[in-house]
């Protein structure tokens, strides 16, 4: 599905010109960004852009790129699956990779009605005068949005991760110790997952009509508290659907995931994503997980083109959830850590109900969270430690004479 999808929605630099013609008649908006460690105000803010147009076309920074831009740090994941995973929103019409730090060559191709740009990216000159002049030159409308206070930047999440990971190892090794990695209050930011969505913390059954600050089209919020979980069965069950259960923590989101829940969503006619609360994950993953809390993690998997419904669960074990909902299928991932999980009674509980339990092997090779985490531990090091690591690097011995 994922290679599918990636073709139908990818154009190459040299496909811009002829789109526009195709699409004369539509008002195109042409956005960009990195799109490295996804978070729901990077929807919102895609959102907003598609809002103010007909057609979304978003360029995705390269690899190359976006280390000119930033740092030689950046990106985490390689441009290719940065590109597939905002594809998964339906919002999201159109992709291309792009030199993020240079877009002339895209305004001039594309010609978009609307250049949607973030404010800050000028006044730091990440967008240029040459731009402008394009802009100016063939009535392109430039909008400049404000960031939005729940904004959060992939090196925000890279240095939670990572730093929780480098003061795990030291402690131990050198047992408990008074470390502030993260140059601030370490007692205070060490189990506090950050805050991505613009919603209060009410959840909502069925269609909740939600607007996003600054934003005039509507999107469906479709989150539904945990009590609500049979009005979802007797509903959809009643009109002959197939209801399709999977769980995720949804945190550090990748291809992977969604390649993962894509395929979920196509064993049937509604997909149930069940996310486990902070205390829980946190029980699992332990200190410094999840990087986003849990309200923040529901909404950005609301947004998927695949969500039916997405629900907050607070239990420490699935059977619960699932004997309330009663799928038609339970979609899991087939790895060393649940090998065992044929065996426990909810799944012969499934089977009461002529349900059925479907395993995929996992979604991507060379992704997971795990390796996420260790990259930026890596790269959290050589910030902090560049000297050091260096000169450790060097294979001959230190001579004086």
């Amino acid at each position: 599905m994922s290679k599918e999808l990636y073709k139908l929605k990818h154009l190459e630099k040299t496909d811009l010109a002829e789109f526009r013609k195709k699409h004369k008649d539509k008002k195109i908006v042409f956005t960009y960004g990195t799109y490295d460690l996804i978070h729901s105000g990077h929807a919102i803010y895609l959102l907003k852009a598609r809002a103010s147009g007909d057609i979304l076309v978003v360029g995705v920074a390269t690899n190359e790129s976006k280390k000119r831009v930033k740092t030689k740090r950046l990106p985490l994941i390689d441009e290719i699956n940065r590109e597939e995973q905002i594809q998964y929103f339906d919002f999201v019409d159109n992709t291309v990779l792009v030199d993020v730090d240079n877009l002339t060559k895209e305004l001039s191709l594309l010609k978009p009605d609307v250049f949607f740009t973030l404010e800050n990216d000028w006044i730091t000159n990440i967008r240029t005068s040459a731009e402008q002049t394009i802009a100016n030159d063939l009535g392109i409308k430039v909008i400049k949005t404000q960031k939005d206070e729940i904004y959060v930047s992939a090196s925000d999440m890279i240095n939670r991760v990572a730093d929780v990971r480098i003061k795990s190892k030291v402690e131990y090794f050198f047992g408990k110790t008074k470390i502030d990695l993260s140059k601030g209050d370490w007692s205070k930011k060490k189990w506090s997952s950050l805050k991505t969505d613009i919603r209060d913390d009410t959840l909502y059954f069925g269609k909740h009509i939600h607007k996003a600050k600054g934003c005039c089209e509507e999107y469906i919020a479709r989150i539904v508290d945990y009590d609500e979980v049979d009005r979802i069965r007797d509903i959809y069950q009643l009109g002959n659907k197939k209801i399709v259960l999977a769980m995720g923590t949804c945190d550090l989101l990748h291809a992977g995931h969604t390649r993962f829940f894509q395929k979920a969503k196509d064993q049937g006619d509604i997909l149930v994503l069940g996310i486990p609360t902070d205390r829980i994950v946190r029980r699992y993953k332990g200190a410094g997980r999840p990087v986003i809390t849990e309200y923040s993690r529901a909404e950005l998997m609301s947004f998927f083109r695949f969500t039916d419904f997405v629900v907050i669960y607070d239990e420490k074990d699935v059977k619960p959830f699932i004997e309330k909902l009663k799928p038609d299928i339970f979609f899991t991932i087939n790895e060393d850590w649940n090998e065992a999980a044929t065996d426990l009674s909810y799944f012969t509980d499934i089977k009461d109900w002529k349900g059925k339990v479907v395993g995929v092997e996992p979604q991507s090779k060379n992704l997971s969270s795990n390796k996420l985490i260790r990259k930026a531990t890596g790269l959290r090091l050589e910030q902090l430690f560049g000297e050091e690591l260096n000169e450790a690097s060097k294979t001959k011995p230190l001579k004086d004479w």
